[in-house]
């Protein structure tokens, strides 16, 4: 089968009328602009365009033989060697972008966060379902034990978290103070020393988002979507697993 060579210059990021030109000028050999131009079928200005384009790849020479200018297309090693050169440029190009993901976020201060409220039980439903529908490749979530079950019926706080059991529980990690109770089996535990003092609110990060909770008087739920401000607890949350008593 006839290897359909425009297709194939195309491919390898030539423009159709470079592909044409470049086409024309192997099988033509050294040549005018004009007779190019005839061979491959498209306009004159295309042509001196698709040649500049061309001689800047390094795929097209240019000299002169008395007052005409003539055109010869390089041997197609040149297209090897050209796609090997534009291929380690992408390779490099990436490599940076990679580096500056970060930095590029911090342009203009960042992805703006977004930001909801909720209370009451309607901020405990939203706040499961919403760990939930994330389905987060890790839940992190440091509470006060204690807290949450002197304010909040037990039968409701199990009802809410129903919508949890969509996670598995490897992915859970609960960093906790006061006596947990109804420990999902297979989840990752552990205490905090009373030496870091006492809170009254539950710290969670999901995905790129986090979700900011206090259990005392009204429920109160802030759901909270950062990559940075995620990634940022993510840290700390770590740092203080750390330090914490781990359970078996």
């Amino acid at each position: 089968m006839a290897t359909d060579f425009r297709a194939l210059l195309i491919s390898a990021g030539l423009l159709p009328s470079e592909a044409k030109v470049y086409l024309a000028a192997r099988e033509l050999g050294s040549s005018t602009a004009q007779h190019i131009a005839d061979k491959a079928k498209i306009s004159r200005t295309a042509t001196y365009e698709a040649i500049e384009l061309l001689r800047k790849r390094g795929l097209i020479a240019i000299s002169t033989v008395g007052k005409k200018k003539l055109f010869i297309a390089e041997d197609p090693d040149r297209i090897v060697s050209y796609l090997k050169k534009e291929q380690e440029k992408s390779q490099n190009t990436l490599q940076d972008i990679e580096r500056s993901v970060d930095a590029l976020r911090l342009l203009s201060g960042g992805t703006r966060p977004t930001m909801k409220v909720y209370e009451g039980e309607e901020a405990l439903h939203a706040y499961f379902d919403h760990v939930a529908l994330v389905n987060p490749k890790e839940w992190l979530e440091m509470t006060n034990a204690d807290n949450v079950y002197d304010q909040i019926d037990e039968q409701t706080l199990l009802k809410a978290r129903k919508s949890l059991q969509t996670i598995p529980a490897s992915r859970i990690y609960l960093l906790y103070r006061g006596t947990r109770k109804n420990p999902r089996a297979g989840a990752n535990f552990a205490k905090l020393p009373d030496s870091y003092g006492n809170f009254h609110g539950n710290i969670s990060i999901y995905g790129d988002h986090l979700a900011l909770i206090t259990y005392v008087g009204k429920v109160i739920a802030v759901l909270v979507e950062s990559p940075i401000l995620a990634q940022t607890m993510r840290t700390l949350f770590w740092a203080a697993w750390e330090s914490a008593e781990k359970e078996k």
